[in-house]
């Protein structure tokens, strides 16, 4: 039999299996339909689940369910850390994604020192965590020992999507030691939000009973809103992946990207209730209305060289939630960098690692300490 004829059956077989898996999916309904269909894609392709975080790293710190890990450079160039704060909502390794596609793996090959927030995953200990036990407690910590392990006196702060919005409430409160930031598809302006925004106005959204009846808000509850804003493509696109099946760098970054998609944690829930109401529902955080532990969150106390980076395709951090931020930090170097991908693809398209890193990464060393200062 010859091998052509065999992936030719085997494409049809996984087609088969395929449309069996998505009639069960659409019976069974489940938010994500990775654990059901990835085995018939590995199977069609022979390719594997790669594994996640590939880039070798070493826990600093602990504290809960959070860690500090550190992803040193091979040869350090630049004296001046960089700490990456993510969402609440998905993992951090999307920052490591794969070998080749790895923004952390790019800086550190760049001479960084190179550090990440990984919030693990949140039980009854966190429950009750606030804005204030988080950015006065969690967040301080983490720059504390970036600080400490990389023996520098400041850090690039680097953050992305929701955990932009994090850092940038920290960097506000707690501004020393801020050399530079960099907001990566960062919402500052709830307004400008679309659908997001609808959905979460009080009117349609009663934050206050989801989080008395759930305390975190499980993932299950979060994932509900991103397959509502795209119910087609969560299907469609495994169906896609059938046309590549014989090209194992494509289903390689799809599986990857899938199980990374299926990997959300619960939102901690006193943290959302307050996310909800003073940034969708008030729109209070660019006002510099939003109260931290009784003091407002005033982004123009921000003084360090700010890098504002946008996805113009982005749906989730909308390009307008992010174009205002220059104007409201008290920085006097601030620019915006603007990419033609979407969300992910900032950190895990085949992109990046020639359109978007490199540019991102000079910005960053320009504003370095080097090794021998």
């Amino acid at each position: 039999m010859s091998s052509t004829f065999q992936r030719f059956r085997s494409f049809v077989s996984g087609q088969v299996e395929l449309s069996r898996s998505l009639a069960q999916v659409v019976q069974e309904r489940p938010l994500n339909p990775y654990p059901y269909l990835r085995p018939i894609i590995e199977k069609a392709s022979g390719v594997r689940e790669p594994p996640i975080s590939p880039t070798p790293h070493s826990v600093v710190y602990t504290r809960g369910s959070m860690r500090l890990l550190r992803y040193s450079a091979p040869h350090r160039r630049w004296r001046t850390p960089i700490l990456f704060a993510y969402s609440l909502i998905n993992r951090w390794y999307i920052l490591d994604f794969l070998p080749g596609r790895s923004l952390i793996e790019y800086l550190t090959r760049a001479g960084f020192d190179v550090y990440a927030i990984d919030w693990g995953v949140p039980g009854p200990d966190e429950q009750h965590l606030s804005w204030a036990d988080l950015l006065g407690d969690l967040v301080r910590q983490a720059v504390r020992w970036t600080l400490r392990a990389s023996g520098s006196e400041e850090l690039t702060l680097y953050g992305y999507c929701m955990g932009g919005t994090l850092a940038l409430a920290y960097a506000s409160l707690y501004p020393q030691g801020v050399r530079n930031f960099v907001a990566q598809a960062t919402p500052v302006d709830f307004s400008q939000g679309g659908v997001y925004a609808l959905w979460t106005q009080p009117d349609h959204f009663d934050v206050d009973s989801l989080v008395d009846a759930y305390g975190n808000v499980p993932s299950r509850v979060l994932e509900s809103g991103f397959l509502m804003a795209a119910p087609v493509q969560r299907m469609t696109r495994w169906l896609d992946v059938c046309r590549h099946i014989d090209e194992p760098e494509y289903v390689t970054t799809f599986l990857a990207m899938e199980r990374w998609g299926a990997d959300a944690v619960p939102f901690p829930g006193e943290v959302y209730r307050q996310y909800i109401k003073d940034c969708y529902q008030q729109n209070l955080f660019c006002q510099g209305r939003m109260e931290v532990g009784g003091e407002r969150v005033d982004l123009r106390r921000i003084r360090a060289s700010l890098l504002n980076v946008i996805a113009e395709q982005d749906t989730i951090a909308l390009p307008p939630m992010s174009e205002p931020l220059p104007g409201l930090v008290g920085s006097q170097d601030a620019q915006t960098l603007r990419f033609p991908v979407g969300h992910i693809g900032l950190s895990a398209s085949s992109k990046s690692p020639t359109k978007v890193w490199p540019a991102i990464s000079e910005w960053i060393a320009a504003r370095s300490r080097p090794m021998e200062s």
